[in-house]
């Protein structure tokens, strides 16, 4: 099979990459080792930054009645917590509902898909300047390769990381029913991670954390007994599990989870959203951060097949983007996350924020973009 781009992985940051360049009028393969539609652990709150691409490239979008967030909440142990407007606020929406509607609208473009199924490896033939993936369904001739597969890589090289440290985390998802105001994102502390709660469609909630490992080790890594553990020395987050609707068998988790700084480029892959390099989810913008990496890659790989840019530049200028427009953010966003596992480092946060709310809007902008 050929191809103009081969995407590996058809997460958020791969679908929205296939649809862009298939409307610019390329031929688009995706490997994809899972199915549509399914759940993912994610915080399910995308920043209005990326709303206008987000329905420019899945019109379906409009039809669904989904909740705006403009209001932001965040709490620690004990009573301590801060409220604020948000100046550029969010939208909610669950992966499961968004994933589907991408994938409908890039099979409609004509796109295809290779459904649970997996590259094994990508060789480069230098006679005509293209990659052959190989995969369990056979091999993929493309001529440039995309990896949006997340966190994790089975192509993943050491060369590619540059901050080889780290704590691990685990992430845990529910979708609740719950009385609440769905105008606000909510962060609640706890001891060793924090809890983020947010609207999504049909008057759902998404409840997701995120917690250092060796707390769930504490505990003979039983979730029920984390909750109670940890969690519940946060009587907002107290209240809402003793009061909300479960709408899951159990919970969605997903283990590994760190924040190593990668390159956005190797010697035959361009990665985009997480596979690039992972946001700390405190800051709510994971999200966009794919939708944002697939806009300007598909934009520069136009201008490569053009012959506007050599193969070097289009290189060069991916990766000058991603240093530019994220690199920065990724940084700042692990002082977050580490603060953010300690209840007396938020309490002091909140203890600045009271007096002056705007420093918190001035925080966020520092790991979010401008609208696109």
């Amino acid at each position: 099979m050929k191809c103009d781009v081969a995407i590996i992985g058809g997460g958020l940051a791969g679908l929205s990459l296939s649809i862009d360049l298939r409307k610019r009028g390329y031929s688009v393969v995706v490997i994809e080792k899972g199915n549509y539609p399914r759940h993912k652990v994610c915080g399910e709150y995308i920043s209005m930054e990326s709303h206008e691409y987000l329905y420019r490239l899945c019109p379906s979008l409009s039809q669904f009645s989904l909740p705006i967030i403009t209001n932001f909440k965040l709490s620690s142990t004990g009573k301590t917590e801060f409220q604020a407007k948000l100046d550029l606020g969010g939208f909610g929406i669950s992966r499961y509902l968004l994933e589907d509607l991408l994938y409908k609208e890039a099979m409609k473009l004509g796109v295809v898909f290779l459904l649970k199924c997996k590259a094994l490896d990508i060789d480069y033939d230098k006679n005509d300047n293209t990659y052959r993936i190989k995969t369990i369904s056979g091999d993929v001739t493309a001529k440039l390769v995309c990896n949006s597969t997340g966190r994790k890589s089975n192509f993943e090289t050491k060369e590619r990381e540059t901050n080889v440290t780290g704590t691990n985390y685990v992430g845990i998802k529910y979708h609740v029913k719950i009385d609440r105001d769905p105008s606000f994102v909510e962060i609640h502390n706890f001891p060793g991670g924090y809890c983020g709660i947010s609207g999504i469609e049909e008057n759902k909630t998404c409840l997701c954390y995120i917690v250092n490992s060796k707390n769930l080790k504490l505990v003979d890594n039983s979730i029920i007994d984390l909750e109670k553990k940890f969690l519940y020395q946060n009587s907002n987050l107290k209240r809402i599990f003793s009061s909300a609707e479960f709408l899951f068998k159990e919970p969605l988790t997903i283990s590994g989870i760190n924040f190593k700084t990668k390159a956005p480029v190797n010697e035959t892959t361009f990665y985009l959203g997480d596979s690039a390099g992972m946001i700390a989810p405190v800051t709510g913008n994971g999200m966009s951060m794919a939708l944002r990496s697939a806009s300007v890659f598909a934009a520069l790989a136009d201008q490569y097949f053009s012959n506007t840019l050599t193969k070097q530049q289009l290189k060069e200028n991916y990766t000058r983007f991603w240093t530019k427009e994220f690199s920065g953010r990724v940084n700042l966003s692990r002082h977050f996350q580490k603060l953010s596992e300690y209840p007396f480092l938020t309490k002091m946060c909140i203890g600045l924020f009271k007096p002056f709310p705007s420093l918190a809007n001035a925080m966020i902008k520092q790991t979010h973009g401008s609208t696109f």
